[in-house]
């Protein structure tokens, strides 16, 4: 038999495919191989079995091992993600091997927990109970169970008896029944269902457009207040979809911590369809097994991260985006794709609908929804303006001018009166502030000496009670001075205000309070933030302390404060997006309180209480302030009117990065003049990790003329000796300068 040449895709940073010989083994596009690649064997996926090779069929190296066993990825995928890589300028190979679970990178077999599906032949269905022995009795109420439902699993056998599984097989040896082996679905704990609340009318006008469009690709827009029932909609969304048979629903979320409450909701209304969760919470084999039952359709509802967007689903029918404005949702290293956006191709190509839940909805999508004329770029836009519990009201927002007040341990007497009546009142409050650690800064009251970060252009954050110093971009720890080091004054002394300062300070004003804080320092054990959420809803906390990660997606209906720390660097942030950011932020950390029966009241700490951005959100008035940020960003020529890429670069040496930059700028002025390319600039931070960076800024009014030019600088740069001296990347549609 004459042997396959097999092109072959590595994990390597190459962009091209491998040539190698099938041997005797047979092999499918898909398929995980593994094969001899230099010194080491490297697992692979076969893209193409071809006839001939540009390379002498004599110097092809067989393939090792075909894991044959497992299914192979379908063509729908592996074209995902060839786009995907392409449009992101990034190695193909890289790409697809960083999309599979970890097991499946790993050389050996990727073992899943399979379980038996036992199943009613024709002759099991014509048997009579009656004629098998009574003292047999589990052997007649499996057969009887398998009459009923015509297919059992091993799940199900249990709940008969011990011994089921045993009679089960003894009726496969009688020919009553066959048995195959399938992925394990998950043992769930049985849920009570939950009610089905009443549609208000915005819901209801919401399900039924979406509903009507099923079928052919579409992207909704679901724009709703904080509270408005987003979720509710997406719920009956799913009842639809998967009631139809042979469907999957990929909902999309952009961090790990809001998918337990996610979770929930749809186990307990949705009972009958199998879910799965996708994110790096997840240990290695749970995460390839929820994967694997995703990939054989067994899963229905797939919730996940960003990454999840790239797992293979024959069935999907529909998918949904929560919270489609989150930064979360871009890749910030290796592809830095943006899963949105290829949630949008992904759709298109399977001609089903798209559904982007916000409160306050990306610039882009924003001007999708509103603004584009372009028929076939156009979102539709349905919006929800009432909250779903009808005795829920938005709250009442005050910002407090911080420089007419004095200030105790950084609170406003304002906030610290709210923080008692609501203890008073036995109801909860929280407190946002985005930064972690103890203080942003340790000062020296002689010299003014900050306590810098020796590897990135930072200040080192006070960690009080490790009594260290971190850096939070790095990572870098070293203890806390007794003096100062550059004048060797004792007088040093933390400088403003963290999470764990916060903490303290409330533990000091408020000791009858019970207090819990929430950042990636309290939280780093498995299972920490669901332990304190659920302390939060069994009305155990009186008091929350957190960063962004509780800002959005969750609902304490007893909370009735929310109070905002320390806002005011953004609004002055040279990042063209901060303003949108921090509008988006503020409206989903107010969109926590009063969301029950209760009033809501959220205190914002400013020294700028008349600038637009409050006077917009006193009154929650998103589109207003969208369509003014949308004006501006027409005037200055910034996305979404032009499309962008960086090309990034850092070397321990500045020197490698100019020159490096300074080519490929001149290369890529050389090559087009529909691209403006901007001279070569150092980011605000300078230094990060040790490495020191410098990018080159490419802008264009059309995106197949910035396409064209990466294509061609990406390729030469490559081929250039400067390439292999400095750690570069291109950044398409970046969402940070």
């Amino acid at each position: 038999m004459a042997q396959s040449i097999l092109r072959i895709a590595l994990d390597v940073p190459l962009d091209r495919l491998f040539d190698y010989l099938s041997g005797d083994l047979d092999v499918q596009v898909g398929q995980r191989v593994l094969v001899p690649f230099g010194s080491r064997s490297q697992i692979g996926i076969v893209m193409e079995v071809a006839s001939s090779s540009d390379i002498a069929i004599e110097k092809l190296k067989p393939v090792l091992q075909a894991f044959v066993e497992e299914t192979p990825l379908d063509a729908e995928m592996l074209n995902l993600i060839k786009f995907s890589a392409d449009y992101y300028q990034h190695p193909f190979g890289q790409a697809l091997l960083s999309s599979l679970p970890a097991r499946l990178r790993q050389i050996a077999p990727a073992v899943s927990r399979k379980q038996y599906l036992y199943q009613l032949t024709d002759a099991g269905r014509a048997a009579d109970v009656e004629q098998i022995a009574k003292k047999q009795k589990v052997l007649r109420s499996v057969l009887s169970a398998l009459q009923e439902s015509s297919r059992l699993t091993e799940a199900e056998l249990d709940g008969i008896s011990a011994t089921a599984r045993k009679a089960a097989k003894a009726l496969v040896d009688l020919g009553y029944a066959s048995s195959e082996q399938v992925p394990a679905l998950q043992r769930l704990v049985a849920m009570a269902e939950a009610v089905e609340p009443p549609l208000n009318a915005g819901q209801l006008e919401a399900v039924q457009q979406i509903i009507a469009g099923f079928g052919v690709f579409k992207a909704w827009l679901l724009y709703g207040i904080t509270g408005s029932g987003k979720t509710e909609v997406y719920i009956r969304l799913l009842q639809r979809v998967l009631q139809q048979g042979h469907a999957q629903v990929l909902v999309l979320v952009p961090e790990i911590n809001l998918t337990p409450q996610l979770e929930a909701r749809f186990r307990s209304r949705l009972p009958d369809f199998p879910l799965v969760s996708l994110h790096s919470n997840l240990s290695e084999s749970e995460r390839l097994h929820h994967w694997q039952l995703a990939q054989s359709g067994a899963a229905k509802i797939i919730i996940g991260t960003r990454l999840s967007i790239f797992t293979p689903l024959p069935d999907l029918k529909l998918i949904i985006i929560d919270e489609e404005h989150d930064s979360s949702y871009k890749q910030q290293d290796s592809m830095r794709y943006h899963a949105r956006d290829v949630a949008m191709v992904r759709a298109k190509r399977l001609n089903i609908p798209v559904v982007l839940g916000s409160a306050t909805p990306a610039l882009e999508t924003w001007y999708n929804a509103t603004v584009n004329s372009k028929p076939a770029s156009r979102y539709g836009l349905l919006r929800l303006k009432e909250r779903a519990v009808t005795a829920a009201q938005l709250p009442q927002i005050d910002c407090i001018d911080t420089t007419k007040v004095n200030l105790q341990h950084g609170l406003t007497p304002q906030l610290i009166a709210g923080l008692r009546l609501r203890l008073e009142r036995k109801e909860q409050s929280l407190l946002f502030i985005n930064r972690r650690g103890y203080s942003p800064v340790l000062l020296c009251s002689a010299c003014h000496w900050i306590a810098p970060c020796s590897r990135c252009s930072s200040r080192l954050v006070v960690h009080l009670s490790q009594r260290k110093l971190r850096c939070h971009h790095c990572g870098h720890e070293q203890r806390i001075p007794h003096q100062c080091p550059a004048c060797g004054d004792a007088d040093l002394h933390p400088t403003g205000h963290g999470t764990q300062r916060l903490e303290h300070t409330l533990a000091q004003l408020l000791p009858a309070a019970r207090i819990a804080r929430v950042d990636r320092d309290s939280i780093s054990r498995k299972n920490a933030l669901v332990e304190i959420l659920d302390r939060v809803h069994g009305q155990e906390i009186d008091i929350l302390v957190g960063t962004q990660m509780l800002a959005k997606g969750h609902d304490f209906p007893n909370l009735t404060l929310v109070g905002v720390i320390d806002t005011d660097s953004a609004l002055h942030s040279p990042d063209f997006r901060a303003s949108e950011r921090l509008f988006a932020q503020l409206m989903q950390v107010a969109g926590r309180a009063g969301r029950a029966d209760k009033a809501g009241q959220v205190i914002i700490q400013t020294q700028f209480p008349d600038h637009a951005l409050f006077n917009a959100l006193r009154i929650q008035d998103y589109e207003s302030y969208a369509n003014v940020l949308l004006e501006e960003r027409e005037q200055m020529q910034f996305p979404p009117y032009v499309f962008t890429a960086l090309l990034r670069a850092e070397a321990n040496d500045y020197m490698l990065v100019q020159q490096f930059l300074q080519l490929a700028f001149a290369l890529a002025r050389s090559l087009t003049e529909q691209v403006l390319v901007y001279d070569p600039v150092r980011p605000q931070m300078e230094r990060l990790k040790g490495m020191e960076r410098g990018y080159v800024l490419m802008q264009a009014r059309q995106r197949p003329a910035l396409q064209q030019l990466l294509k061609q600088l990406v390729s030469q740069m490559r081929a250039h000796k400067l390439a292999a001296k400095v750690r570069w990347a291109v950044d398409v549609n970046p969402l940070e300068f």
